[in-house]
């Protein structure tokens, strides 16, 4: 069992913890004798217990919580500090979840102040894709990923269909529709990786104004997430299964800076790197469907011969150095600043055109690998300036460099591992990778003016402009304006309310622009009548179209006496992309907040909060068909209202009842509800409604603690909480729904967990 104590690792750190309790609890008794070294000594503990998990559930136990399978585990988490007598010497230990693998951690820090000082580290993260996931390829986790031998998805008959004879004639098919075996064949699998990260850290003080910093961390990933594979060229034939991608990550990080502190001068210089390496180069996986002559136009393309491959994250490395500093020139005016350059570089070897024998190639790759290698610059400066007693200043420049340096080439590629390679130049496979690069620069300037004790008033100008290479537009510029009031009524209110307008135009938008430039085949360009782009030149890409946005923020803070808290908090943003036809035209979004904190007496408290977001968006498109011009038929358009709404309700309540006990409890729910409705145009078949996306959290904790002694504490934990979800994307694609892809079985997740743990915590000096 993944989560059951593990024995060795467990008794090493609890051996250790002991033996600390037994070697500090003299300690203990000395500091009751003497005040001044018991506030000298920062209180360390000790939490040993036993939790329990109801039910397994992937859902409850994701994002690090180590807790997706039921039965007992081990509480065990430790604060430890050890200060000397007669120096400046320090240990610090933290150890957190130590019995809860994916989750726990540690760190190790030790050294003399003002001196020196060593650290280590050490964490887990589990993250949990799918339990509910089927494949049916035999090997899930592999690179080579391989039917059932024998593969069997058709049986062709001597008669009509549906009538009882006996198979004649096994054979693989063609759509998932005609894949009889298929739900017989479904196997599951588990998808998730765990991150486990260790670092190691050295500083040293050089003087009294200059310090050094060296800092080097390992992260290892492992595991697998979701990809798709598509073996397939052209908008008809592809088939697609979504596979387990494996995961074997290797991240090794570098970091070493140089500080200068004094009086007005702030300065840091430092070097990073990073190296990323990846132990599987490529995925491959033999095709289930057949009819390769048919579909593909090459019988070796399909089952039983046919295989497709996908390149994984290529091994890469970043190396920046930097310079950061800061002056204060009087004690009214600051400036500061940071100046960094950094390369990044790939250089992994190409895997070949396909990977299926049985395809013609006639021209080899042009290049062993990318040589992939980027420049980055970053230049940024602040200063701040009190104008006058009453107005303060505060303005900012940043400039962003991306300069691609990778070298152009030419490429005749295979689509899909699906077909013998054309002649150079003569069809759309032959094409040029485009090395994009930016330079972005932007200026901001805020004014705060003090009308009063009671009010402050803030203006606020912004500018940026973006230069782009091998993009549908050459260059953006956005203005953003922005004013503020905050308010204080009196000794028990405040509030304010700020508004931000921001107007970003681009140059003309030329669809065509990046699909031309990835062609060198002049033979196959004079050809083309008409869809010299890859988007319709209408749809403009939302992130490279002018859009018109408003930001609204307003809040208010109440005290009606000293033992109550009021805040509220509103928020509104619209997205207005007026010039984009087709494309994602208008999101707006809502957000409102609400919390209240109570101090009824001083044995107990409680608090409330709630919370409201509502986001929406607008997108249209055009069904394009066999001609490519439909896009300007207004019948061929179509339309999709997404809306998202999420409310968040929660209270809770804690009772000091004496020195020895204290509990209570929170109880929250939360709920979300996604709506897509889509209208086609009058030429276009009337579009079936899709079902909402609704997911439900609710979840009740209550705790109490118990001082059995001075020095120990009983601790004590009930959780129930219960989700519940219902997703079309899981629910209704099961492994034969699509013809042309193999679904994965995958249910919308729902749980039930009861936990409960109990714990013992010593606390010593």
């Amino acid at each position: 069992m993944k989560y059951a104590i593990e024995k060795r690792f467990s008794r090493t750190i609890l051996a250790a913890s002991m033996a600390a309790i037994g070697f500090s609890a003299p300690q203990a008794a000395q500091a009751e004798d003497n005040d001044l070294h018991s506030l000298t000594r920062p209180s360390s503990e000790v939490e040993v217990g036993v939790g329990n998990v109801s039910d397994p559930s992937y859902k409850y136990g994701d994002y690090g919580r180590g807790l997706e399978e039921s039965g007992t585990y081990l509480i065990g988490n430790a604060s430890m500090n050890v200060r000397g007598d007669n120096n400046a010497n320090y240990l610090e230990l933290n150890v957190r979840n130590l019995g809860l693998s994916g989750s726990r951690d540690i760190v190790i820090k030790g050294g003399e102040q003002g001196s020196y000082g060593l650290s280590f580290s050490y964490d887990e993260l589990s993250k949990l894709f799918s339990d509910s996931y089927q494949t049916p390829f035999v090997n899930p986790g592999s690179t080579n990923l391989t039917l059932p031998a024998g593969w069997v998805s058709d049986c062709a008959r001597t008669a009509a269909p549906g009538t009882a004879v006996p198979c004649t004639t096994a054979t693989a098919a063609a759509s998932t529709a005609l894949m009889t075996n298929l739900n017989a064949s479904m196997r599951s699998f588990n998808v998730e990786t765990m991150r486990k990260s260790y670092s190691f850290g050295v500083t040293k003080l050089l003087s009294a104004e200059w310090d050094t910093t060296v800092n080097f961390k390992r992260e290892d990933k492992d595991g697998n997430r979701f990809i798709g594979a598509v073996i397939g060229n052209s908008g008809g034939n592809p088939r697609a299964a979504v596979l387990p991608e494996p995961v074997n990550y290797t991240t090794d990080q570098f970091e070493a800076l140089a500080r200068y502190t004094g009086e007005k001068l702030q300065m840091q210089f430092g070097y990073y790197g990073s190296f990323f390496r990846n132990a599987n180069s490529g995925l491959a996986w033999q095709n289930p469907y057949a009819n390769g002559a048919t579909t593909w136009g090459n019988a070796a393309v399909g089952y039983p011969d046919g295989y497709g491959q996908i390149g994984l994250p290529a091994d890469n490395q970043f190396h920046q150095i930097s310079a950061t500093g800061g002056y204060s020139y009087s004690k009214d005016t600051r400036v500061s600043g940071n100046l960094s350059m950094g390369r990044m570089t790939q250089n992994e070897a190409f895997l070949p055109y396909s990977v299926n024998p049985g395809l013609t190639i006639t021209t080899p790759m042009p290049r062993s690998s990318l040589d992939g290698k980027i420049d980055t610059t970053h230049v940024d400066m602040k200063l701040t300036s009190k104008l006058m007693p009453k107005l303060n200043l505060t303005a900012a420049y940043r400039y962003d460099d991306r300069d691609n340096k990778t070298p152009q080439t030419q490429y005749v590629y295979i689509g899909g591992d699906s077909t013998n390679q054309a002649v150079a130049g003569a069809t759309d496979r032959t094409r040029t990778n485009l090395p994009g690069s930016s330079t972005k620069q932007q200026v901001d300037a805020e004014l705060d003016y003090h009308m009063s004790g009671h009010t402050k008033l803030k203006l606020g100008y912004g500018y940026d402009w973006v230069k782009k290479t091998f993009e549908a537009i050459d260059s953006e510029n956005e203005h953003t304006i922005k004013a503020g009031v905050d308010h204080r009524f009196g000794d028990t209110a405040s509030g304010g309310l700020s508004y931000a307008y921001s107007d970003r135009r681009t140059s003309a938008y030329d669809a065509s622009a990046p699909f031309l430039a990835t062609y060198t085949g002049a033979a196959y360009i004079a050809g083309i009548t008409t869809g010299l782009w890859d988007n319709v030149p209408t749809q403009k890409k939302f992130f490279l179209a002018p859009r018109q946005r408003d930001k609204l923020h307003a809040y208010a803070n109440v005290a009606p006496s000293e033992r109550v808290d009021l805040q509220f908090g509103l928020d509104y943003k619209n997205d207005d992309y007026h010039s984009s036809e087709l494309g994602l035209r208008e999101a707006t979004g809502w957000a409102a907040n609400f919390d209240a904190n109570l101090v009824a007496t001083d044995m107990f408290s409680g608090h409330l909060f709630a919370s409201w977001e509502d986001y929406q968006s607008n997108q249209k498109s055009a069904q394009l068909g066999a001609t490519k011009a439909n896009y300007l038929i207004p019948g061929n358009h179509w339309t999709a209202d997404i809306t998202d709404r999420t409310l968040t309700l929660g209270a809770g309540f804690r009772v000091k009842q004496n020195d020895s006990l204290d509990w209570g409890g929170d109880l929250s729910h939360s709920s979300s509800n996604g709506q897509i409705s889509v209208t086609t145009g009058a030429l276009l078949a009337a579009a079936q409604p899709l079902p909402d996306i609704v997911s439900r959290l609710g979840r009740l904790e209550l705790f109490g603690k118990y001082k059995m002694q001075k020095d120990l504490l009983l601790n004590i934990k009930y959780v129930y909480e219960q989700y519940n979800s219902v997703d079309w994307a899981y629910d209704q694609v099961l492994s034969n729904t699509l013809a042309n892809v193999i679904g994965t079985n995958q249910t919308s997740p729902d749980y039930k967990v009861h936990a409960v743990g109990a714990s013992l915590i010593y606390s010593f000096k």
